[in-house]
């Protein structure tokens, strides 16, 4: 009886180390302000939903990212009989990018493909996108795969704004 006591004593230990050691377990950690983790951009004065949406299409195109689709959940929730204001998620991909970033670790493809979203909230509309920052600052990447990261950072950040200033 003790000795297996002592095996599952042994097992539930390591079963415990497994856990904490996890990073899909991370939320037992230190508490992560949200509002830190994104970038929110409220759609200029003039500009409405539909402009920004063409603005953004057309700046991804000047960019060389490839407007890949949307998921129009405030359509889905009206369906369904629930009241929501504007939650659309654009999703945009710059693809030999996203290939090398995939290739180089494949943990990169959760955050595939890159999305901007449309959300009404507190009486305006608003384009939010992941901050990048914090993702190329955690991953500690170097040379060339750093370079591409900004690249995308950067050009979502164009696609972004152009949304929001309504510019095309």
């Amino acid at each position: 009886m003790r000795r297996l006591l002592m095996g599952a004593a042994l097992t539930l230990g390591t079963i415990g180390a497994c856990y904490a050691h996890n990073p899909l377990n991370a939320i037992q950690g230190p508490r992560l302000d949200i509002n830190k983790t994104v970038i929110k951009v409220p759609l200029a004065k003039g500009v409405s939903p539909k402009s920004a949406v063409q603005a953004m299409k057309i700046e991804a195109d000047n960019v060389n990212m490839k407007y890949v689709g949307d998921l129009p959940l405030s359509k889905q929730l009206k369906n369904m009989g629930i009241k929501s204001g504007i939650l659309t998620v654009y999703e945009f991909c710059s693809p030999p990018i996203a290939h090398i970033m995939v290739d180089a670790n494949p943990a990169f493809a959760a955050y595939l493909p890159c999305r901007i979203t449309m959300v009404q909230a507190h009486g305006r509309v608003w384009l939010e996108m992941l901050n990048l920052n914090m993702i190329i600052k955690g991953a500690h990447l170097k040379g060339a795969l750093r370079a591409k990261a900004l690249r995308v950072r950067d050009d979502l950040d164009s696609i972004l704004w152009a949304g929001a200033k309504g510019n095309w």
